[in-house]
């Protein structure tokens, strides 16, 4: 039986809410909950998820199909397709049983839909985790703290005693900029502590950056670029970029294609 918590199934079912809007136009949560034998909050990850790609717009407890020729979130931001691909590439890397410590990066979190592996324990600083699938039999764990909107930001001495009682495989860690000047960034104080004790507590860093944050120095360093295991960008990234980041210390480095 395929477990419902499979990238496979997860792909199957939003695109069975894609067709009931097609078919019908629009629907509420409640009778795509009922139709789908599932929770209105597993509906509402779904729709989330549908609307970030341009697919459907949500409205008063509803969901509407996208007016045909609207211009999707990928093609009108080239960055979105990109960070798709990197969060693909990123989720590929995770083994069954891994603990694995996620930021709030929006690209980080997007890995956790495609986590194939068993037994993944996920821990992360965000507050908008809730909204995640959890991966075929692991765990979701929350780290608590301080929250700060809009991104949902958990920070403060709650949030890093926890942290300090994690051991890490991996950090995909997300970033506001990486310059050789400033290393690897975070857009507040809070947040660049935060991450910068998840590299400490983990074997290695995955950094997921896509390649409009290359070369920028914005807010708090919270690693200096020989802490970086891998990055994963896009191909945007030229051959020079990849050159000069290898000679600063990063250890390796992948250019992934944006999706389509």
């Amino acid at each position: 039986m395929a477990n419902g918590k499979s990238r496979s199934f997860v792909e199957q079912r939003r695109a069975t809410i894609k067709e009931i809007l097609r078919t019908k136009g629009r629907a509420s949560v409640a009778d795509l909950a009922e139709q789908l034998g599932i929770s209105p909050l597993t509906v509402r990850r779904d729709l989330d998820y549908l609307e970030e790609q341009g697919i459907a717009t949500r409205r008063y407890g509803e969901a509407i199909l996208a007016e045909e020729g609207e211009v999707s979130v990928s093609e009108a931001d080239p960055r979105v397709a990109a960070r798709s691909a990197i969060a693909r590439a990123a989720a590929q890397l995770i083994e069954p049983h891994d603990l694995i410590f996620i930021n709030t990066s929006s690209t980080a979190l997007e890995m956790v839909p495609g986590i194939d592996a068993e037994g993944v324990t996920v821990v992360t600083n965000s507050a908008k985790a809730q909204r995640l699938p959890i991966p075929p039999s692991g765990m979701i764990l929350v780290t608590g703290g301080e929250v700060r909107p809009p991104r949902g930001v958990l920070s403060g001495e709650f949030a890093l005693n926890n942290i300090r009682s994690v051991s890490a495989t991996n950090a995909f860690l997300g970033c506001a900029g990486i310059s050789l000047a400033a290393g690897v960034t975070s857009t507040t104080q809070q947040e660049a502590t935060v991450n910068s004790l998840m590299v400490e507590r983990a074997d290695r860093m995955v950094l997921l950056a896509d390649s409009s944050k290359l070369g920028i120095g914005a807010g708090f360093t919270y690693a200096s670029l020989d802490h970086v295991t891998l990055l994963i960008t896009d191909t945007g990234a030229t051959d020079e970029d990849v050159e000069v980041l290898l000679e600063a210390g990063i250890h390796e480095i992948r250019r992934v294609e944006p999706l389509s």
